[in-house]
């Protein structure tokens, strides 16, 4: 129901328009350097390549995912934020600074402030999964309560 709005919807068997892709394997035209400048320095790590994309893709230019492309990206490896195994370390602060400072930049705050709290709502049902389907709970510790304490409610935009 919610696929349209999906960040990270699945990945596309053939050439495609796409919103976004990851900095790892973004081929960039001079000109779109020329006209835009680099990534912004203001994060640390995280969104930063979703925040390009969305500034060129709203100049006119387009950003494509081209399946045929070979990229060894190691997923994670510099910070440990990954999907591949059970995390045991709560997330960085700079994980929650990067979503915020985006949403808030190219959305506006109450954009993030619904953002925020429809994630949060989510979360809250997803945490009852492995208890109801008896499986290992794999996310962070503290993930709720992290995510809430780093909200636009408790740090503005």
């Amino acid at each position: 129901m919610l696929a349209r709005w999906a960040v990270a919807p699945p990945v596309p068997q053939e050439t495609c328009q796409t919103n976004w892709v990851a900095g790892a394997s973004a081929i960039v035209p001079r000109q779109v350097f020329e006209a835009f400048g680099l990534l912004n320095e203001a994060y640390f790590m995280y969104y930063e390549e979703m925040e390009f994309c969305l500034q060129v893709n709203r100049a006119g230019w387009s950003c494509w995912y081209v399946p045929e492309s070979r990229v060894v990206h190691l997923v994670g490896q510099s910070s440990g934020v990954n999907n591949f195994q059970p995390r045991t370390k709560r997330l960085p602060q700079y994980w929650y600074d990067s979503g915020r400072r985006y949403f808030v930049k190219n959305h506006g705050w109450l954009y993030t402030a619904l953002a925020d709290l429809f994630w949060a709502s989510g979360f809250v049902f997803w945490i009852m999964r492995p208890v109801i389907e008896r499986k290992p709970d794999t996310d962070p510790p503290k993930m709720l309560s992290d995510f809430m304490s780093n909200s636009v409610f408790f740090k503005g935009g």
